[in-house]
């Protein structure tokens, strides 16, 4: 979009200019009030009251409940003794005005009376938008994508209190509502547990609690949380499942089982969506709704080697044992198939990946959101999704030769433009462009379109688009009540109310995995004395790592000591001691602070003699840590094994692929110039022979050394593993007396669980693996297919095994999903 200002931009930008003035130096303090001359019946009884933060709220008694901003110009329609807001300026009630009509009439209606350009703006969601400046929440970037009609926001800014996040919000929603294009803005959030928001399990914990109720109450936690900031999409639930235990992405989903994973989703959609009423009955869509996004449509978790999609390396996924439709097993039993009232997850994201298979067995070579094969084939036809597609992410960006882009399939720019790229999403019946601010180019399939199918096929196509886009704002009341009260945000989140919080973490509680708990050392407490426990300090040398996404870079964190869990939180339940970090450090100074850094040599550690009297050592470990874990290369580019063990691992087993199965063709041609890769050379992408890159082995010699000093001092050791995905314990399992599993980072759910406060119930939502040859034995896209380790207690770490304080846990829960992986969709 060009910057040029027309009259209508100057028009649009002045009124909005005043709307902000109304709420300038209301971004803090004061609930929104009413005064005796703010409040005024009218007509048949509706009243309207002034609030401290520059909107209007009208009341219409049994009727929806509207707000707007005076200094907008809009105005209201009365009719029936009801308001309703005059989006059109005509003073006559249209059917897209009408809240007592339903969400499809009033979508279907708005629709047809939006221009193509309008259109073309609702088809783009804007890139992440991080910062917050009080001084300018309508910053010149938002202006630009709001004037050329974007309306789906992602608010990345979750390091801010939630009170201004609400000031965002409502600052935007003045600016769209001054301006002709009077869509509300629709603010989307990706997964934010505790980010200013209240600690509810992430995904994968949840799936530990084996309990899809607990996920249903999560769902709803956050979807509160989201509508108090002015957020009512969310980019969740990712619905994928995490078939290899390398994948970088495997604690974003509900583990590596379809059946749980299936109905996890389904609960948690339920929770997400689902406006309830003071009984605790569902509604359907409603003000407390939130649409959720479901991703990654067909499934993301298959990339060779365990390699993620968001990087060149990794953007293949491949299907050695032909379990394509399993992977989908979660989005279409579950997501699409709700048992409330919603029915359907509102809104789904394509993946990244190209479904790799010689003869095209899963569509062409290209990335799903640009596939007819994943959209229009399996998603619109097969399964009859009705809800809005969107891409992920900057799949339309041009590579920039750094590593920074996502158009897998289409990077021949000779070819493949942004524009073009755009055509073709929208030609396979993807109606959103994820982090497009440029309706230009959404403009420029539309011309495709025409010139393909003529102009009443593809209005026709793009009116469809705009239907499925809008309903997502009609469901959640966007068009009646787009603000929100930043003191409610500030008095509910940014200030803990301790009811919502204990409730959090009740559920992370149950999320907590015990593994093995040898002679019972874990056990319910007696009395009121807190346990004397001691707590090495966590010393993690500097470690070079290579950039999760985007540009392939290579940085070096320098080296840090700490209390591995927050000492307040740690002081509730034990009376803790721990090693010394000397006053004066010794190591290199920070690149960007210039402050000193830990040598090994500044941390003096507890000796037997000086935790004799401690009733046990606990240590605090995080999971072995890949140097590329996204990438799975080093820095000269070569492929290394992802590693889920702590020492190097070198890839060198009779079970290490020699020959990759993907791969770019070797003559440095692009996919798209081939019908199918049968006959086609490709470039080798094994990694056979080479060693991993692990960034904190150190963190295994603290495990062992812990363990011998408790040994040495006759005290049992209890070691809490912060994972995100599964991990080789044969490293150290026997050394130590007991191991928890905590997958969501929760320190006071594994303390509470230590300390004998709450008893163990979590289940693994996954395998552990015997060792790093059964990883390379299992397929990318079969769950559930390794040996899994065995302990010295005689226990096996397999899908569905827990402890709690009688031993293996055997009840409802594992009579249900313990049995064999579902294969295919009942659908």
């Amino acid at each position: 979009m060009g910057n040029n200002l027309t009259r209508r931009n100057f028009l649009a930008g002045s009124a909005a200019a005043a709307a902000l003035a109304g709420l300038a130096g209301c971004s803090s303090g004061g609930t929104a009030t009413s005064t005796d001359d703010a409040a005024n019946k009218k007509g048949n009884g509706y009243t309207e009251t002034a609030t401290d933060y520059g909107y209007t709220i009208v009341d219409n008694g049994d009727g929806k409940q509207l707000s707007y901003s005076p200094d907008s110009g809009l105005k209201l329609i009365e009719k029936d003794g009801y308001a309703f807001k005059d989006f059109e300026g005509t003073g006559e009630l249209v059917p897209y005005e009408d809240w007592r009509l339903s969400a499809e009439e009033r979508a279907e209606d708005l629709a047809g009376r939006i221009s193509i350009e309008q259109i073309a703006g609702l088809m783009c969601f804007s890139a992440h938008q991080r910062q917050i400046d009080d001084d300018d929440l309508v910053n010149d970037e938002r202006k630009t994508f709001l004037d050329g009609g974007v309306r789906c926001i992602l608010n990345a800014a979750s390091g801010y209190p939630a009170f201004k996040q609400a000031n965002l919000a409502n600052a935007v929603q003045a600016y769209v509502e001054a301006s002709d294009n009077k869509i509300p803005a629709l603010f989307s959030s990706d997964p934010r547990q505790g980010k200013n928001c209240y600690d509810w399990p992430g995904n994968l914990a949840l799936a530990a609690t084996f309990d899809p109720e607990v996920a249903k109450e999560a769902g709803a936690g956050q979807a509160a949380d989201l509508r108090k900031m002015g957020i009512a999409n969310f980019l969740a639930p990712q619905t994928d499942i995490a078939s290899d235990p390398r994948w970088a992405r495997f604690n974003g989903t509900f583990g590596e089982d379809p059946a749980l994973s299936r109905d996890m989703v389904r609960s948690f959609i339920d929770g997400v969506q689902s406006t309830v009423d003071e009984n605790g009955e569902d509604q359907g869509w409603g003000d407390d709704s939130v649409v959720a996004m479901v991703k990654h449509w067909p499934a993301e978790g298959a990339g060779e080697g365990g390699r993620e999609g968001h990087s060149d390396q990794g953007k293949f996924a491949v299907y050695p044992g032909n379990n394509f439709n399993a992977l989908m097993i979660p989005f279409v039993d579950g997501a699409f198939k709700l048992e409330g009232k919603t029915g359907s997850a509102g809104n789904v994201m394509t993946s990244y990946t190209v479904a790799f298979d010689e003869d095209n067995e899963y569509g062409e070579l290209v990335g799903s959101g640009f596939s007819t094969h994943k959209v229009t084939d399996l998603l619109r036809g097969e399964y009859g999704f009705e809800g809005a597609a969107c891409t992920d992410w900057a799949v339309l960006n041009d590579p920039d030769g750094d590593g920074n882009w996502t158009c897998w399939g289409l990077e021949d720019t000779s070819v493949w433009t942004p524009a073009k790229r755009a055509s073709k999403a929208v030609e396979v019946g993807v109606d959103q462009m994820g982090g497009c601010n440029d309706p230009t180019l959404l403009m420029s399939a539309y011309e495709d379109m025409k010139g393909q199918l003529g102009e009443e096929e593809a209005e026709k196509n793009f009116r469809a688009s705009a239907k499925r886009v809008l309903l997502g704002y009609f469901y959640t009341g966007m068009f009646e009540n787009a603000y929100v009260d930043p003191d409610t945000a500030r008095t509910t989140i940014d200030k803990t109310d301790e009811e919502i919080a204990a409730k959090a973490l009740d559920a992370q509680v149950k999320g907590i995995v015990m593994l093995k708990n040898h002679g019972g050392v874990i056990k319910k407490a007696e009395g009121s004395d807190k346990p004397k426990v001691y707590v090495p300090m966590r010393y993690t040398p500097a470690a070079t790592t290579a950039s999760g996404m985007g540009k392939l870079k290579w940085t070096t964190a320098s080296a840090t000591c700490e209390l591995p869990l927050v000492q307040g939180t740690l002081e509730k339940y034990f009376d803790v001691v721990t090693d010394t970090l000397a006053d004066t450090l010794t190591g290199p100074a920070d690149e960007k602070t210039g402050d000193a850094t830990p040598a090994s040599e500044d941390l003096t550690r507890l000796t037997a003699a000086d935790i004799a009297d401690v009733d046990y050592v606990l240590v605090c470990a995080k999971a072995p840590t890949n140097a590329s874990a996204r990438r799975g290369c080093d820095q000269d580019g070569n492929f290394i094994p992802l590693s889920l063990q702590y020492r190097p691992y070198t890839a060198d087993s009779e079970y290490v692929r020699q020959t990759s199965i993907a791969g770019d063709p070797s003559d440095g041609s692009k996919w798209a110039e081939h019908e199918s890769a049968k006959g086609v050379e490709i470039e080798n992408r094994s990694y056979f022979g080479r060693t991993s890159l692990m960034t904190n082995e150190n963190q295994l010699d603290q495990i062992l050394e812990a363990a011998a000093l408790a040994k040495e001092a006759g005290k049992p050791c209890i070691v809490i593993l912060d994972i995100t995905q599964p991990m080789c314990v044969y490293e150290f399992e026997s050394e130590v007396d007991a191991i928890l599993v905590s997958m969501s980072g929760s320190t006071e759910a594994a303390c509470r669980v230590v300390a004998g406060q709450d008893e163990p119930s979590g289940l693994l939502p996954m395998q552990m693996p015997k060792d790093m040859v059964e990883v390379e034995k299992q397929l990318e896209d079969v769950p559930r297919d390794m040996e899994c380790y065995t302990d010295a207690d005689g226990n096996t770490y397999d899908f569905a095994f827990g402890l709690n304080y009688s031993g293996k846990i055997s009840d409802d829960r594992t009579k249900k999903y313990y049995v064999d992986p579902l294969t295919k969709p009942e659908a």
